[in-house]
């Protein structure tokens, strides 16, 4: 259907004005855009920047280009005539758009009492949502304003309230989500503090 459509804009004049109209409606992952992807620090980026009290785990400076997540090197920075800070401000209007299209799960006990969210997509910035200044309003409701997140892969992101225990409950399947996956991100715990990170140390 994709490459009807593409044959049938591509006869009239207006061909361009139509498919960005038709992009707005995409995903962000498809969009040449600034991230600050959370990443591993065995990957070795280059341009990132530290999460504070984490050893693991980093904040590449990335674009995403035709959907794939593509770190800044050296070399493409002397090309870029922007500032950290003006990157990072782009790169939070993405995590802000990235999470304004997820939808939590919010899990509950055997009494029915929410005990955490979680945050699954195919998306690969997923994870990096998080930065989102909005993110905790979203689970403000549900569970307070102290919040601790794990992102075991891209694709994962678990909430949990930072008044109980359930993270070092669920420590066995965050690390063995991030063993398993081909494109982990951590298994650490994380607070979350004002849309900023701050790395509580690793599960075991």
């Amino acid at each position: 259907m994709a490459d009807t459509f593409s044959r049938a804009f591509a006869k009239t004049p207006s061909a361009l004005c139509i498919w960005a109209v038709l992009l707005l409606g995409w995903p962000a992952a498809w969009a040449d855009q600034w991230i600050l992807a959370v990443e591993p620090s065995f990957m070795d980026h280059k341009m990132r920047r530290p999460i504070e009290g984490s050893q693991r785990t980093t904040l590449a400076i990335a674009r995403v280009v035709n959907g794939e997540i593509e770190p800044l090197t050296r070399e493409q920075k002397k090309s870029v005539h922007m500032t950290y800070d003006q990157i990072r401000a782009e790169a939070l209007k993405t995590a802000s758009a990235t999470l304004a299209q997820m939808k939590p799960k919010f899990l509950r006990d055997k009494n029915g009492v929410i005990r955490h969210a979680a945050i699954e997509s195919p998306d690969p910035l997923t994870a990096s949502c998080v930065l989102a200044p909005e993110f905790g309003e979203k689970f403000r409701d549900m569970l307070g304003p102290d919040l601790l997140v794990a992102m075991p892969t891209r694709n994962q992101v678990l909430v949990f309230s930072r008044q109980d225990d359930t993270h070092l409950r669920l420590a066995e399947t965050i690390i063995g989500n991030y063993l398993n996956s081909n494109h982990p991100v951590s298994r650490e715990i994380f607070a979350w503090e004002g849309g900023r990170l701050r790395s509580l140390g690793a599960l075991q």
